[in-house]
């Protein structure tokens, strides 16, 4: 069994609901909660995103990816971001086993970050990341995603 072939979530079209915690520059954790939903078409994968985040005057976020399918027989590929409050970001996922990892940065460079998510089951992924201004730790997250 290939690597790629264990994996539903950007593999396979569908929404997953998600839930988790965010933490802020200053370590402070807040309630996050949204959706992600993944479609195929065009010759390209979509991740279009929104998140809410609860306790913090609630603020949201929402990103839309564009993604370059894997190759056959690929374990990484490209994709672009756009995300209102950072702008334009891009990157790469990675497969590993379980997991599918992603490198990213924006556009001028002043942000980058990681992200892993760990296949639990074909409908749950555990979800980390990161993301940094230069050395700084702007924010991080735990997220939970259920395929609905």
């Amino acid at each position: 069994m290939s690597v790629r072939s264990i994996h539903t979530y950007l593999f396979k079209a569908g929404l997953w609901r998600a839930e988790g915690q965010y933490y802020d520059e200053s370590g402070s954790v807040y309630p996050v909660e949204g959706e992600s939903r993944i479609t195929h078409r065009n010759a390209l994968w979509y991740n279009e995103s929104d998140m809410k985040i609860s306790g913090s005057g609630e603020i949201g976020f929402s990103n839309y990816y564009e993604i370059v399918p894997f190759r056959e027989g690929g374990e990484a590929t490209s994709w672009t971001s756009a995300n209102d409050a950072l702008g334009k970001l891009s990157g790469q996922f990675v497969l590993a086993g379980d997991a599918i990892l992603s490198l990213f940065q924006s556009e001028d460079g002043a942000y980058t970050g990681t992200e892993s998510l760990l296949r639990i089951s074909d409908i749950v992924y555990r979800n980390w990341g990161t993301l940094l201004c230069g050395r700084d730790k702007l924010s991080s997250w735990m997220i939970r995603l259920n395929r609905t």
